[in-house]
């Protein structure tokens, strides 16, 4: 993790561009917003007309309209999903209306025929689906039209922009830059080159702040979106080397072309941005609409199980007093989301004297540092109910890689420098349970083979996360609790 610390220098320049655009919204905050106000159209709505038809037959009822209304409304909002209506920020907000009016159209169309197929149509008011129908259009359609004018009042006054860094002063970078300066919704930040004694000042009147390090200092500090190192594609270990030192960090990673022919611009992870051609090699995980129900899944399933977990703490943390002199909880620093170090709680399960706030020595089998408590709490997993508050801290994920303590070991060799993409499980909170330990890969990590089998599986599911795969791993989880007693 040293390629993450920032210097004094580029700390002060973020300082300055913070202060310079205080009430800056990210793109993929703006695209979760974009989201919720296209749902609340489509469910508003539908219950408009639910009200109207309720006011002109009494004898309907709510709960009679309610689980179509439901079914329709849902269904629409993962049919905007799945056409791509928030995947980027468009550069104008009108030119998804065609996709939202399909994805609207399709789940009416479909959810009546189902209601007719099976002979319940003449339960519903046809009005009623059609008025909806017809509203819901208008709503999207000119809620579209309002976003587009917010959208561009906060582009002009730079409070919503994707920051770009350049890597490489080079002519182009210059082209590059001089291009994007053009292209509303961009804003490039900074441009970065080791070679202090070859590259300019500045480029395109930006100037050249710094290094590999510097850049990655300001990427942690969250000034960066996206990175584009425009470098030739000769230079294969300068590349390797920057990627290396961000890929543990939330942000998009592009390799940029100034100049490359249109027809090769189908490659699957090309975009041309601002008449460049970049190529991803990495992008946000869980960005958008993602990002916002994987944070309402934590909070909200995390407060319900420390609002029925609360008793059971209570016993638990007289247990423990009584057992042994000492705290009850035990905080250990652990690598969280972005390499950031967080304190994880546990419930204390060693004798105060002999604890390791490093994690150096990995705990074993009968343990003498192990209280009699203690011996409880870990064989049924216990110990780690205490990381829900971390969950409600926004510091864990109830799912997501494991994190392991700062001086964690393999083979006596630490983690990060056994795997060399280990930092690749640092792009996404880490989790109460995993992927990993459902799958067995849990406990102790005395060989390399362990360690590269958590990693493979917590990089499995960073890529093909969904909210279903989450449940799947919560109910797995219960199920290795109860039937074995240890899944951590």
């Amino acid at each position: 993790m040293a390629e993450l610390t920032s210097s004094s220098n580029i700390k002060a320049a973020y300082k300055v561009r913070g202060n310079r655009n205080p009430q800056r919204v990210k793109p993929y905050q703006a695209l979760t917003f974009l989201c919720l106000v296209d749902f609340f159209l489509v469910v508003a709505s539908g219950g408009i007309g639910i009200s109207v038809v309720e006011h002109a037959y009494p004898q309907i009822s709510l709960s009679q309209y309610a689980p179509v209304w439901l079914a329709i409304s849902v269904t629409s909002l993962l049919f905007f999903i799945g056409l791509g209506c928030y995947k980027s920020l468009p550069s104008d907000c009108r030119n998804k209306i065609p996709l939202l009016c399909i994805g609207f159209s399709l789940p009416i169309l479909l959810i009546t025929f189902i209601l007719f197929s099976l002979k319940l149509g003449d339960q519903y008011s046809r009005a009623w689906i059609l008025g909806w129908w017809i509203s819901g259009l208008v709503a999207l359609t000119v809620g579209r039209f309002i976003s587009e004018q917010m959208r561009a009042r906060m582009v002009a006054r730079k409070q919503l922009t994707e920051r770009y860094a350049i890597y490489g002063a080079s002519d182009d970078a210059r082209s590059m830059i001089e291009r994007m300066r053009k292209h509303e919704g961009i804003e490039v930040v900074g441009v970065f080159d080791d070679r202090r004694t070859r590259s300019p000042r500045e480029i395109a009147g930006i100037p050249v702040s710094g290094g590999m390090t510097d850049l990655a200092a300001l990427a942690e500090n969250g000034g960066i979106d996206r990175v584009v190192i425009a470098l030739p594609l000769t230079a294969l270990r300068r590349i390797a080397q920057l990627v290396k030192s961000l890929y543990a960090l939330p942000l998009t990673i592009d390799i940029g072309f100034d100049a490359c022919p249109s027809e090769i611009i189908n490659f699957k992870s090309a975009n041309r941005v601002a008449g460049s051609l970049l190529i991803e090699i990495f992008d946000r995980p869980l960005d958008g609409w993602r990002s916002f129900v994987k944070m309402c899944e934590d909070r909200a399933l995390s407060a319900i199980l420390l609002l029925f977990a609360l008793p059971f703490i209570c016993i638990v943390a007289v247990a423990i007093k009584l057992d042994s002199p000492g705290p009850v909880f035990f905080r250990q620093r652990r690598y969280g989301f972005g390499g950031r170090v967080f304190e994880a709680m546990k419930f204390r399960t060693m004798y105060v004297s002999q604890t390791d706030t490093l994690g150096a020595q990995l705990t074993r089998r009968n343990d003498p540092r192990i209280t009699r408590v203690g011996r409880f709490l870990r064989r049924t997993s216990i110990d780690e109910v205490p990381q829900l508050f971390n969950v409600l801290r926004g510091e864990m994920s109830l799912v997501g890689p494991r994190p392991h303590p700062l001086a964690a070991k393999a083979a006596d060799i630490l983690y990060h420098e056994a795997i060399g993409h280990y930092a690749l499980r640092h792009r996404v909170r880490p989790g109460i349970t995993g992927w990993a330990q459902v799958n067995g890969w849990r406990g102790e990590t005395e060989t390399l083979v362990q360690l590269q089998k958590r990693v493979e599986y917590d990089l499995n599911y960073i890529e093909h996360w969904s909210l279903w795969f989450d449940i799947r791993i919560l109910c797995r989880t219960a199920i290795c609790v109860f039937h074995n007693g240890d899944v951590f």
